[in-house]
């Protein structure tokens, strides 16, 4: 976790003191000569002392964690999404009292020390960016509308107010497991979705909270638009492409770019099928007189037509390598995810898609890279479509591992370019 005087500077910066010297004077907020604040506000300089962020520290670290996971024997706190978060701020918090069995829920803003541990996480995130962080937070010379009159200032009250997201609480009378208050997070995100019809999402990482990590898009250049299209598409295909550029849901990216390469399995399979019974039935060595020889050809022809989940199609995944040799060279295949992701090849080869072990990419073994690669795109693809309780191993856990899923996107949209480009016709 950060140290103390890197989560004081934090701090310091999030109310405008860039400036805070590694020592124990405290930190002086001054509100005074903002825009929009007068001498007659009702938010007056106020101090954060030294002492009670060196508590606030400690009482922090005190508690364990897992992601955004914030808990103790007895407590327990979540970052949370919400439809239209910030619409009636008033009605936060939502608390709701388990009486006989001991438990509190509390939805709103979160608490000081839930705060203070989404600070720690930003500084301690590797490669982070911190100015999305800072578009995020009200600022603070906009709180007035948000303090009462007369309330007293203090970090305790300013700063949820400024990190603007909201949290569950889960409070115990007994002291129980992470695992019992996972299930009791989940009784509560259901209840409140079906009861108020709006969606109530955990956060998974610090990244989705604040977006530290968004590639914002560069200006488009018109300029590379100096001459009319040379080929013709198929506007089918270019409608899933379409689609999946239209999302920011890695869910739907990936099942969007899956139907690209899924559109030409009949086609592919079909001219492979013709291809390789030709060179049978042409081959010299061929006797339309020999029995030995007509059944090895119908036994060729029965297992290519090995039935899909009685779809009548081949093999989905025979059907998926035959369209990634037809379409797909390995070399532009590579440079084309260069382009998106410099980390993405060598990901692809060193690391399995963790979540339904999907294995790697030999990029250099050119008798079996074809056959890896179209098991890592169809393992995936099946991990996210199929959700047997029975297959818990390789199943795809929404929000839990979209992370994980969003590294597989440059492989599929690069894959489903080259498709969509390759298959096309010159005007």
């Amino acid at each position: 976790m950060a140290t103390f005087y890197e989560f004081k500077k934090m701090v310091g910066k999030i109310f405008g003191k860039h400036i805070v010297e590694e020592n124990e004077d405290d930190i002086v907020i001054s509100f005074q000569n903002r825009l929009g604040f007068s001498q007659q506000s009702n938010i007056a300089d106020f101090i954060i002392t030294n002492s009670e962020l060196r508590e606030l520290y400690d009482r922090v670290n005190a508690k364990l964690f897992e992601k955004l996971e914030l808990f103790s024997e007895n407590s327990y706190e979540i970052a949370i999404s919400l439809e239209y978060p910030m619409m009636g701020r008033e009605q936060y918090p939502v608390v709701s009292s388990d009486i006989a069995n001991g438990i509190k829920y509390t939805l709103g803003f979160p608490s000081i020390e839930y705060c203070a541990f989404l600070i720690m996480k930003i500084i301690d995130e590797p490669n982070h960016c911190w100015p999305p962080f800072f578009l995020r937070l009200t600022r603070p010379e906009s709180l007035r509308r948000y303090i009462s009159e007369g309330e007293t200032m203090s970090l305790e009250v300013i700063l949820p107010q400024l990190i603007r997201e909201l949290s569950l609480q889960i409070e115990t009378n007994d002291a129980i497991t992470v695992e019992d208050f996972r299930k009791y997070k989940t009784s509560f995100v259901f209840q409140f979705m079906y009861r108020c019809n709006c969606s109530c999402i955990e956060f998974s990482n610090i990244n989705e909270v604040f977006h530290l990590n968004r590639n914002y898009r560069e200006r488009i250049k018109f300029e590379q638009f100096d001459t009319p299209p040379l080929r013709e598409y198929l506007s089918d295909v270019v409608d899933y492409y379409k689609m999946a550029l239209s999302t920011s849901d890695p869910y739907i990216k990936f099942i969007s770019f899956y139907h690209v390469m899924e559109y030409f399995y009949d086609e592919v399979f079909r001219k492979k099928m013709i291809t390789d019974l030709r060179e049978r039935i042409t081959n010299p060595g061929f006797s339309y007189k020999s029995d030995d020889k007509l059944y090895e050809v119908a036994l060729f022809v029965k297992n290519r037509l090995k039935m899909n989940d009685e779809a009548g199609q081949g093999n989905e995944l025979e059907s998926l390598k035959f369209v990634l040799n037809e379409y797909v060279p390995i070399d532009d295949l590579k440079t084309r995810i260069s382009e998106m992701d410099s980390t993405a090849i060598q990901y692809y080869e060193l690391n399995k898609a963790g979540f339904c072990n999907a294995p790697t990419i030999p990029w250099s073994d050119m008798q079996g890279i074809y056959i890896q690669l179209a098991k890592r795109i169809y393992f995936i693809r099946n991990s996210l479509v199929h959700s047997k309780s029975s297959k818990n191993q390789e199943r795809y856990k929404p929000y839990r591992d979209e992370i994980q899923l969003q590294k597989e996107i440059p492989l599929v949209k690069s894959v489903a370019e080259l498709i969509i480009i390759n298959s096309s016709s010159i005007i």
